[in-house]
């Protein structure tokens, strides 16, 4: 997160220039070239969805962010990584036989942690398995979306909503840079269009982006969230392939 880290002095002086050109930026465009402050052209990446001066307060929301993470992560980095070393002198002493009962016992978690399993827990989204064998996890409500979104899903995951339709989050699990599979991507969207109140419709769109540009506004309801650098497909709600994907899904 600290390496994709943009700029916070970059992404303020876009939203500046938004705002000093707003009767320039047209609405729903998904770009826009201005001039800059000092003469030369600028291309700057909108979202269609949100008004000129909206999207320079999402810059400047980014930049926010930026600024936060560069202060935190630097410290949570070294507390991991103060962490793995002792794990791996536990290790180390472990093999050679030199790790007493006592030290390994004060190493472990608690046992209530210890012995809870998977099964104990209740998930917040449901599994699918896509045909190419990507796991696809739905969100089961509201609260479920956020919590599936947040916390059971990977920042390079790939997240998926029905555009303008209430309905489940849905993470592809997929780790690459490169976008996946297109039957894989296709068969989320196709989960994502019946899980949600579009699903009546012919032809649904449905947005999808990576995970890590997906964020929470502070006091927004449950599952209610911005996507950002969102691309959007087209799909039918089939059930009968829906049914077939859940049919070749884990337990659990």
């Amino acid at each position: 997160a600290l390496d994709e880290a943009a700029d916070p002095a970059a992404l303020r002086a876009l939203g500046d220039l938004l705002l000093a050109r707003l009767h320039e930026v047209p609405r729903g465009a998904a770009e826009v070239v201005l001039t800059g402050f000092d003469g030369a052209p600028v291309r700057v990446e909108l979202d269609p969805a949100r008004a000129p001066q909206e999207n320079a307060e999402a810059y400047y929301d980014r930049a926010g962010r930026a600024e936060r993470a560069a202060r935190r992560l630097p410290a949570e980095l070294d507390q991991a990584r103060r962490a793995a070393e002792r794990l791996d002198e536990l290790a180390e002493r472990a093999r050679s036989g030199a790790l007493s009962a006592t030290e390994l016992e004060a190493a472990l978690p608690p046992p209530a942690a210890r012995d809870r399993t998977p099964a104990d827990e209740r998930l917040p989204y449901r599994r699918y398995r896509s045909r190419g064998g990507l796991e696809i996890r739905v969100g089961r409500g509201a609260a479920d979306n956020d919590a599936l979104t947040f916390h059971h899903a990977r920042p390079n995951d790939v997240w998926l909503h029905a555009r303008h339709a209430a309905g489940a989050h849905v993470v592809l699990r997929w780790d690459r840079d490169e976008p996946p599979p297109a039957r894989d991507l296709e068969d989320a969207a196709v989960l994502a269009a019946l899980h949600s109140r579009a699903r009546t419709s012919g032809t649904v769109p449905v947005d999808w982006t990576r995970r890590k540009y997906v964020r929470k506004p502070r006091g927004a309801r449950p599952g209610s969230v911005i996507p950002e650098r969102v691309r959007t497909l087209f799909v039918e709600p089939d059930e009968t392939r829906a049914r077939a994907l859940e049919d070749e899904a884990p337990e659990g």
